[in-house]
């Protein structure tokens, strides 16, 4: 095992891997033991879905990380492998959108539930859970017209500014939303900002999160398996129109989810398993 080790360090030394910001970066390994750290957070080393003598890691990186060379390490019982992660800036559009006001200058009188509910969520977000959930491609949550991408720098009402966190689908009528893979229902109910919202744990810092539902068909606690209907879209929170914002959270950095599970479901690609 060492001395397998030690030819995958001569490969991986020599490699600089490059990822966009705000974007997450997906490393197949050799092994599936041990902790990837970067930029002082630790990333436990999971087992690769279809042979388990193989191992990745998936490495977030935030939307505001500058173009830079991070220096990372993979560190396991046969050594430590240094790990170079060149980070570029990716080239996302740009929005102007026209919302509620209130959407955006929030009354005094919902600034305390405003902040409870972002605090709930991040206490979710921060929460590991080590069990695996799922064990197939995750798919997406509806099939339907891109309408926003993730990463658009966002101007709402001429005032605020920010990026778009998730990606946006058409769906101008209540449709069935269907949950991206297996996982457990952390959240489900109606939030200020993302109207009906359902957050999916899908285990090992992968949460998934569908905003704006009319009516929500789960409740914390339960079991849903991948392709269930959790939901029927809707124009609830803050919102331009009837659509679905589908988000993914990776160890508490939001993600592009696309792109993300795009690199999961390439681990069940037997011709690419080295």
């Amino acid at each position: 095992m060492k001395f397998l080790f030690l030819l995958f360090f001569a490969a991986y030394s020599l490699i600089a891997h490059e990822v966009g910001n705000g974007k997450a970066l997906l490393l197949p390994l050799s092994s599936p033991h041990g902790i990837v750290t970067l930029n002082e957070r630790n990333m436990t080393v999971l087992p690769h879905p279809l042979n388990p003598q193989l191992g990745f890691v998936i490495l977030p990186i935030d939307y505001y990380t500058p173009p830079s060379l991070l220096e990372g390490q993979w560190s396991t019982p046969d050594g430590n492998l240094s790990l170079s992660i060149e980070i570029l800036k990716a080239p996302y559009p740009t929005e102007v959108l026209v919302v509620e006001s209130a959407k955006v200058t929030p009354p005094p009188e919902t600034l305390n539930r405003i902040a409870q509910e972002k605090a709930e969520a991040e206490k979710i977000y921060a929460t590991y859970t080590p069990t695996r959930y799922w064990d197939k491609p995750f798919i997406r949550p509806i099939e339907s017209i891109t309408t926003s991408e993730y990463g658009c720098a966002r101007t709402y009402n001429g005032v605020l500014k920010s990026y778009h966190g998730g990606v946006d689908f058409r769906a101008k009528t209540p449709l069935p939303i269907l949950a991206s893979n297996d996982g457990v229902v952390m959240l489900a109910k109606d939030r200020y900002y993302s109207g009906g919202t359902v957050i999916l744990d899908h285990g090992e810092g992968i949460y998934t999160c569908y905003f704006h539902f009319s009516h929500m068909d789960v409740q914390a606690g339960e079991k849903v398996t991948r392709g269930q209907p959790i939901g029927l879209s809707g124009a609830t929170g803050r919102i331009t129109g009837p659509h679905l914002h589908f988000g993914v959270m990776i160890h508490g950095i939001q993600s592009d989810p696309i792109d993300l599970f795009s690199q999961i479901n390439r681990l069940f690609d037997t011709s690419t398993i080295f």
